[in-house]
Parts: structure tokens; sequence; C-alpha cells
């Protein structure tokens, strides 16, 4: 039970480190009006 837990998690993590990056989320981040990404 624990190693499917551990295995789990690892690829989870691995998935949100190493997923490309779209290009919506780059115009997203290098905007200046950051004031609209922070949910408000």
């Amino acid at each position: 039970m624990e190693t499917t837990i551990i295995v789990i998690l690892v690829i989870v993590v691995g998935f949100i480190l190493f997923r490309p990056i779209t290009k919506k989320e780059l115009d997203k981040y290098n905007d200046k009006d950051n004031w609209s990404n922070m949910g408000f």
C-alpha cells in the first residue's frame, strides 16, 4: 500500500516539474499586469 502511494506521488510530482510549458502560461507569466494572475 505504501509503495503505490509513493509511486503515485512521484508520478504526480514528476508531471508537475517536467510538463511542457505552454505559450499561454509563458504569456501569463511575462505579462506586466500581474494582478490579474492572483485570482482577485
